[in-house]
């Protein structure tokens, strides 16, 4: 970065015909920066050549902001505040690894210019984003979300979503997808997608889902009069008209279970 200097002040200059070759002579004097003045230039890495339009952001040494601004075009940057001993200095770009700097002392850093290179960052692809909610439109966490591509059966990607029913994949690359939503308490609903080479972030259509009727159980332990576990037990169980509706055996650990009831009383039977 050039050393900056300040305009003169207005001179003004009378062409008579006696003077018509008076040279006026300009001093251009050096610009004093004032106390917790930092300026710099940010570039390419890579190429070397000034980024424009990169925000940078002097924190604390907590990360506690204080001032930001952008580099112009020519990739400088000039930022003015009340800064505490030690600062950072972060900075951002679209298509860069975000730069930040070790806690910095400002004093004597108003003295010189900070020149920073940023590294472009790797394509990530596209990222699809969206959200899962219930029928009443509670959103559902702890889905399992899998992403297969085109009529693959075997999965791309897959996540889940979080307390507030979002989810998201990244590294996606154009084509046609299909997600598929799980759960132990839902019945599995399919979304078919296409993502195209235009979208760097892709929204989905909030996702509904069904809870699944799992209906009632019945289980329990089947003891001797001493308390002790019987095993093959039989136990029957009928419903409130007394007809018999299942049948099953104890384990040797005494215990039964009956499953998928409906609603109503029931009756339970042993031998």
């Amino acid at each position: 970065m050039s050393k900056p200097v300040i305009s003169t002040l207005p001179q003004k200059v009378v062409i008579t015909d006696e003077n018509e070759a008076l040279l006026e002579k300009v001093v251009l004097a050096d610009m004093v920066l004032e106390e917790n003045t930092l300026m710099g230039n940010i570039s390419d890495k890579v190429t070397g050549k000034p980024l424009e339009g990169v925000c940078v952001k002097i924190c604390d040494n907590d990360y506690q902001p204080i001032i930001y601004n952008f580099t112009d075009v020519d990739g400088n940057f000039s930022l003015q505040g009340k800064f505490p001993s030690y600062i950072r200095i972060i900075a951002a770009k679209k298509g860069y690894i975000t730069f930040s700097s070790d806690g910095l002392p400002s004093t004597g850093l108003d003295k010189k210019a900070i020149n920073i290179e940023m590294m472009p960052a790797l394509d990530g692809g596209i990222v699809l984003f969206g959200n899962v909610r219930d029928a009443q439109q509670h959103p559902a966490g702890g889905i399992k979300i899998t992403l297969y591509k085109a009529n693959s059966l075997n999965p791309y990607d897959f996540s889940f979503s979080n307390s507030e029913g979002l989810y998201v994949f990244d590294n996606i690359e154009p084509g046609y997808y299909r997600l598929s939503f799980q759960s132990q308490n839902y019945v599995e609903r399919i979304v078919n997608l296409e993502v195209g080479k235009d979208q760097p972030i892709l929204t989905i259509e909030t996702v509904f889902l069904k809870r699944k009727n799992l209906k009632g159980t019945i289980y329990g332990v089947i003891t001797d009069t001493n308390g002790v576990p019987v095993n093959n037990a039989l136990v029957v169980l009928l419903n409130g008209n007394n007809i018999p509706i299942q049948v099953t055996h104890t384990n040797d650990k005494g215990v039964y279970l009956f499953y998928r009831l409906e609603n109503g009383s029931y009756t339970i039977i042993a031998r």
